[in-house]
C-alpha cells in the first residue's frame, strides 16, 4: 500500500511539472515575437579590414570606448545593410570557431534580427 501512494504521489508530481514547463515555453514563444530594441546591440557595419581580405565587420560600442568591439559575421550580410558606416540594431551570439582569412582583429558571431537605425 505504501508503494502504491508513493507511487500516485510522484506520477502527480511529474504531470504537474510537465504541464508548468509547457506552460512556460509557451510564454517564452510569444514574448519571442514581440522583439524590442533594448535587447539589441548598436553597431556600425565597416569595411576597414577589406584590403587585408576580411570583407565585412561591425563596430560595437563605437561612443565611449578607445577600441570597439569587432564582430566578424558567419554569414554575409544583405546588400542594403552591407554598406560601410550604416548603423544597425541587431543581436549577437559568439561562434567558437577559426577566424575567417584575412581578418586578423575580431571575434567571429553570428549576426540575427538586423534592424538599420
Amino acid at each position: 500500500m505504501k508503494y502504491f501512494i508513493l507511487f500516485f504521489v510522484v506520477a502527480v508530481l511529474t504531470l504537474s511539472s510537465c504541464k508548468t514547463k509547457k506552460n512556460l515555453s509557451n510564454k517564452a514563444d510569444s514574448s519571442a515575437s514581440q522583439i524590442s530594441m533594448a535587447d539589441k546591440t548598436l553597431g556600425k557595419v565597416s569595411h576597414q579590414f577589406r584590403s587585408s581580405g576580411c570583407a565585412t565587420v561591425i563596430l560595437v560600442g563605437i561612443t565611449g570606448q578607445e577600441s570597439p568591439m569587432i564582430l566578424i559575421p558567419k554569414d554575409t550580410l544583405p546588400q542594403s545593410i552591407d554598406v560601410d558606416g550604416t548603423e544597425i540594431y541587431f543581436k549577437y551570439r559568439k561562434l567558437k570557431m577559426p577566424q575567417p582569412k584575412g581578418c586578423s582583429k575580431g571575434i567571429p558571431a553570428e549576426i540575427t534580427d538586423l534592424i538599420k537605425k
